[in-house]
């Protein structure tokens, strides 16, 4: 029996959900008309939703890496965002009146603590703001090829490349005999 195109079009939604034959022929029994799916249709269905899903993955996969945090001049924008957050806070905290008045306060690096049973105020270098800052500049520098980590040659064993003299001394002047004959050591 042939189905309608509304037919149809609720077996591909139920062959897509992972229902079996006779689930879908369930539902399908309460439809008005009633109608039963056979097997080959039901074979036919998840063939056709299968690549219709994979065609719509692959365009949402493409979307994907083509908006938000996937581009990486939105991830570099987001990052230089953060960063002068944090330089705002660096500035506001050194205009605070009670940072005036401290050692190295007005640069905005200090941090107020307080210790001690009297809650004595305590002054130090905020070094978690300052490594968060760094981190987010050795990443823009990252993002924009800027920056590259050094890295050790290693020889086939893991150790140092070894390299003979002689190989290259002969490169340098032709021949090992020629080097020894002008040099006058």
């Amino acid at each position: 029996m042939s189905l309608t195109k509304e037919q149809r079009n609720k077996l591909l939604t139920w062959a897509a959900e992972g229902l079996r034959l006779p689930e879908i022929n369930a539902r399908a029994a309460q439809d008005d008309p009633p109608w039963d799916v056979t097997w080959h249709q039901l074979r036919a269905a998840r063939k056709k939703s299968s690549k219709r899903y994979r065609d719509l993955r692959e365009v949402f996969e493409k979307e994907a890496l083509e908006e938000g945090l996937a581009r990486r001049a939105v991830r570099v924008a987001e990052k230089m965002k953060r960063h002068q957050l944090l330089r705002q806070v660096i500035e506001e905290r050194g205009r605070a009146n009670y940072m005036q008045e401290v050692e190295g306060g007005k640069t905005g690096l200090l941090v107020r603590d307080f210790k001690g049973a009297l809650y004595q105020p305590v002054y130090k270098v905020d070094a978690a703001l300052l490594k968060e800052m760094r981190d987010l500049e050795r990443e823009i520098a990252i993002e924009l090829g800027e920056w590259t980590e050094k890295r050790e040659l290693a020889g086939p064993d893991g150790g140092p490349i070894p390299i003979a003299v002689t190989d290259l001394v002969g490169k340098i002047y032709g021949e090992e005999e020629e080097f020894a004959d002008n040099n006058p050591e």
